[in-house]
């Protein structure tokens, strides 16, 4: 009798390119692993994995066998999604965001799922765009929501919308209401957002561009921060102007009007389709309903 188990080991093994991976995917050991797949081999004339390679690579017949594997973890999914009860069996949800995800909407999603899934078990990290990527390729995590597509096969990416950017400073720094030529710009320092964030591709004219040579820049990979560091007369800055329109309110910080104009920065959710697909499916279309970045921080 083949189990579910021996069938997701073998799968896993080789969708991950190890027995120690899977086996910290699954999170079981690696004998544990290795156990399931001696059993499973043993059902057949022949091997499942080529043992004279050094990595984890399936045979004809093991390739066989992992394409129905993957026809077993999809339908998997479908009675997981189907068994909404509260006595379903719980599973990780593995989500990462954004700190601009984090400090608007993300509660609310979260409270939804947890009331949508009552044995759900969330892992949110929030992290840089880069980083959270890398981990979603890796399959350390399983669904991402940042301002970054990703074009691959195995990825689905579903557009969220578009967030206004501005320019910003303490009235302090400049309190004036003309528009600011490039060499006006020139004059202050610039305050940004460090290598692997999410601005840092889209704003690349700004940041790389010889002809915006700022004499000194600052970089953070804190969005509050760098509104903080605005706030205090340090420098200029590129933000979201919904995000931090209460600094505006407030008097802390100010939009600056320039000749340099700035790109709107573009949100996606993306997660793999080859593993809980329609449960990824499900709450991609509730980030979509639940996104709010306008309404987010402007109170």
């Amino acid at each position: 009798m083949f189990t579910f188990k021996q069938l997701e080991a073998l799968y896993w093994v080789s969708t991950l390119g190890s027995f120690e991976a899977a086996g910290s995917y699954l999170n079981v050991t690696q004998s544990t692993i290795s156990k399931r797949i001696g059993e499973l081999e043993g059902k057949f004339p022949v091997p499942l994995f080529d043992r004279s390679s050094r990595q984890s690579i399936l045979t004809s017949k093991g390739q066989d066998i992992r394409d129905i594997a993957e026809q077993m973890l999809r339908l998997n999914d479908r009675l997981t999604l189907t068994a909404r009860a509260a006595n379903a069996p719980p599973f990780r949800f593995r989500l990462g965001v954004t700190d601009l995800v984090a400090l608007s909407w993300l509660p609310q999603l979260l409270a939804t799922i947890m009331e949508r899934y009552p044995g759900i078990s969330l892992e949110p990290e929030i992290d840089l765009t880069a980083g959270l990527l890398e981990r979603l390729k890796e399959r350390r995590i399983d669904f991402v929501i940042c301002p970054r597509l990703t074009q691959h096969p195995q990825f689905v990416n579903k557009r969220l919308g578009e967030i206004e950017l501005v320019w910003m400073c303490s009235p302090k720094l400049y309190s004036g209401n003309a528009e600011l030529s490039r060499a006006d710009m020139l004059k202050f320092p610039l305050l940004i957002q460090s290598a692997g964030s999410m601005l840092r591709p889209i704003l690349q004219d700004v940041i790389d561009n010889p002809r915006m040579p700022f004499t000194k820049t600052i970089s953070c990979n804190n969005m509050a921060a760098l509104a903080e560091l605005a706030a205090h007369g340090l420098g200029i800055t590129i933000l979201p102007k919904a995000f931090f329109s209460r600094y505006v309110t407030d008097g802390r910080l100010r939009i600056i009007r320039s000749a340099f104009r700035l790109p709107k920065l573009e949100y996606f959710i993306t997660y793999r389709n080859d593993y809980n697909s329609l449960f990824f499916e499900e709450i991609a279309q509730l980030g979509i309903e639940l996104c709010d970045f306008e309404h987010s921080l402007a109170t």
